[in-house]
């Protein structure tokens, strides 16, 4: 898949800097906590204030010492995007998939009987983007 290397700098522009990095990250963690949460109430209506439920799910998470890492994480895919990174999709996908991981943890524990249908999404949006990360690693190591 070969984009132009104009596309390519625009979107890296774009998604750079403090205001760009930090609404990209926002939008990824927001969009894994609702994934993760909507997954655990199944038909049901979802609610715009679980838009934010990745705040949640961080705080119970960096209550144990698993969360600290996965807190971790999340700062150094912040930095790298406001700083500024040649990969920056790869960046989106590993806050995604941190988040989503982190929340999905954090709904099973309270909501058990929701184990099945968050593991087969999680599993639906995970492995996408492993995929994606693995061959990014792959292609980069061949350069």
């Amino acid at each position: 898949m070969n984009q132009s290397p104009f596309v390519t700098s625009l979107f890296r522009e774009a998604v750079q800097g403090v205001v760009g990095g930090s609404v990209t990250w926002l939008l990824t963690c927001t969009l894994a906590g609702v994934i993760a949460t909507a997954a655990a109430e199944g038909a049901q209506d979802v609610s715009w204030a679980w838009a934010f439920a990745w705040i949640g799910h961080l705080a119970v998470a960096g209550i144990g010492v698993w969360g600290l890492i996965l807190l971790c994480i999340h700062a150094g895919c912040l930095g790298a995007l406001v700083h500024g990174t040649e990969r920056v999709l790869r960046v989106a996908v590993i806050a995604f998939i941190s988040q989503l991981t982190t929340s999905g943890i954090v709904v099973v524990t309270f909501e058990p009987d929701a184990l099945r249908r968050v593991t087969i999404v999680w599993l639906a949006f995970a492995t996408p983007a492993i995929v994606y990360l693995i061959g990014g690693f792959l292609k980069q190591a061949h350069e």
